[in-house]
């Protein structure tokens, strides 16, 4: 089994992305149709709103709303779960009091009742947004762990500098969806590239800079503003420099990736000085 498939399939219980979250949740739905279908919920919860007024009043007709507001705050955020929370207000409005078929207001008590059904809506659209985003991140933290030790195994058992460089970068790629790459330097100042083979001149000043001041170089930053990895730095006891790159999509960037790869480069390290020594 190749190293990338490795870190691409369900193994030892992990399943194969550590950033897909499996819950009732459809984020990856185009936004129009996350915003159809909760304009849908509102229009069936109106259908049966009134198959229930016509044939018996019910006091807290109102309540009918809700039930499409809370699946849509689950199911898709808290954007169309506001929408629908508007839509059953106001279809409430039209609808559902005197006069009807208007959005005008007789009766004073029923403005706070459609006042009530939008703030119970944004109430609840916001709280199970909440719960959904938490359940979310506690997914991907625990997703995360388990590649971890996944990776700590291998790198128990590797043999080679080369195979502990090419377990790193598979690693690393199935934990952040993106391009990376492990340089060592070899004689001569000559780097060996694992991964990505067409850095550019400046990206690969960015990795020696990062070997040779053992720090973090920053992509996109000055001097390497045109360089699309950030370096992290990894030096092994035996002086044999490494340095890991990654391109993260700047729309997508992890909030601290540091304490991750520095950790990883760690491991690196310790693996090539024990295949070295």
């Amino acid at each position: 089994m190749s190293l990338e498939k490795d870190f691409g399939h369900r193994q030892a219980g992990v399943v194969a992305d550590p950033f897909v979250v499996h819950d009732v949740g459809l984020s990856e739905v185009p936004l129009a149709v996350q915003y159809l279908a909760s304009f849908i919920m509102a229009v069936m919860a109106t259908a049966i709103a009134a198959g229930f007024d016509r044939y018996e009043a019910i006091p807290n007709l109102s309540l009918t709303y809700v039930l499409p507001v809370v699946i849509s705050s689950v199911a898709f955020g808290i954007g169309p779960a506001l929408l629908c929370a508007l839509l059953g207000a106001l279809a409430y409005n039209f609808f559902f009091t005197e006069p009807r078929f208007s959005l005008a207001v007789a009766d004073t008590a029923n403005i706070w009742a459609i006042a009530l059904l939008f703030i119970v809506g944004c109430i609840t659209s916001a709280i199970a947004s909440t719960r959904r985003r938490d359940a979310a991140e506690l997914d991907r933290y625990r997703r995360r762990e388990e590649k971890l030790q996944i990776y700590a195994r291998q790198m128990i058992a590797a043999v080679s500098a080369r195979e502990a460089t090419s377990l790193t970068r598979s690693a690393l790629v199935s934990l952040f969806q993106a391009p990376v790459v492990v340089i060592r330097a070899g004689k001569d100042d000559h780097l060996k590239i694992e991964g990505e083979g067409n850095l550019s001149s400046m990206e690969a000043e960015a990795a020696r800079t990062a070997m040779t001041s053992q720090s973090i170089v920053n992509g996109g930053v000055y001097p390497f503003d045109e360089s699309r990895f950030d370096f992290w730095p990894a030096q092994s006891s035996t002086n044999r420099a490494v340095v890991i790159g990654v391109a993260f999509d700047p729309e997508r960037r992890p909030a601290n990736p540091d304490a991750t790869v520095g950790m990883m480069g760690l491991v690196l390290a310790a693996t090539i000085d024990r295949c070295n020594a």
